[in-house]
């Protein structure tokens, strides 16, 4: 059974003052409803993505609609209620077809890090879990970051730009390069105190990276880019040594809490 402080660190769940009043039984049904959204997830993302893709608004709405209800049940408030807006005005107005992708991609990009935030509670040893669960709003202390070296490694150079720009300004150090041979190279005459890997990489992939980093006895944080949430993948990563994960299309807050939770948050 997951455990239910861990459940009310996950901010997309609006918990508190449920969950602590549900019997073994009734968390049980809950923990189910969980397991449903995670597992049933990534094909429901699909779908709507086909139906953006093929521009039938009335289907993007029903599908939509459909993930709204599961997202309530699961006390995912907020971020239903953000879709069913957007459902009551694709209905009532003609909207641009970049204004629904947009609307589409940013959506999908929250519901699949609440599925990785609540696979992370669910298979992660519990002796680790709680400093890996996002916590979007928390406050950030500020600290020195003593010039901490933060390594990026992607193979798509627009990601790279992406990273370079969400963290322009951020007090530390980004390095950035496009393989896994390369990343190895750096390492040879640096440590740095966070990584940043790609998942679907040629020649070597984010999850052969990880494990060469941790064999060569480097021990800072791994955050995977993904765009994927299947449990698969996650639990792939886990086994690889994932801290935490982020999802693309990347968002700059969030990108930047994950960041100041494992480089400083974790030993505050």
């Amino acid at each position: 059974m997951i455990d239910k402080k861990l459940l009310l660190e996950i901010s997309a769940l609006k918990l508190a003052g449920k969950i602590e009043k549900l019997n073994d039984e009734q968390m049980n049904q809950y923990e189910q409803l969980l397991v449903s959204f995670i597992e049933g997830f990534p094909e429901s993302e699909q779908k709507i993505k086909d139906a953006v893709e093929a521009k039938n608004k009335e289907s993007t709405a029903a599908l939509l609609e459909e993930m709204c209800a599961t997202l309530e049940k699961i006390q995912a408030i907020d971020l239903a209620s953000e879709c069913r807006e957007f459902i009551n005005a694709l209905k009532n107005f003609d909207y641009e077809q970049e204004k629904i992708e947009a609307f589409v991609t940013v959506f999908l990009g929250s519901a699949a890090m609440l599925s990785i935030d609540i696979q992370m509670a669910k298979y992660l040893e519990k002796k680790t879990q709680t400093a890996f669960i996002a916590k979007k709003n928390e406050a950030v202390p500020k600290k020195n970051p003593d010039e901490k070296t933060i390594l990026a490694v992607d193979d798509a150079a627009i990601s790279l730009t992406m990273l370079k720009k969400s963290l322009q300004g951020e007090p530390y150090k980004l390095v950035c390069v496009n393989s896994g041979e390369s990343a190895l190279q750096f390492l040879k005459t640096n440590d740095p105190d966070l990584f940043i890997l790609d998942i679907e990489m040629p020649k070597m992939n984010g999850y052969e990276l990880a494990e060469r980093i941790k064999e060569n006895g480097h021990e800072a944080p791994i955050i995977f880019l993904t765009g994927n949430a299947t449990k698969r993948y996650l639990m792939r990563a886990i086994q690889a040594g994932a801290s935490d994960f982020i999802v693309k299309p990347i968002d700059k807050k969030y990108l930047t809490y994950k960041i100041y939770k494992h480089l400083f948050l974790q030993n505050a």
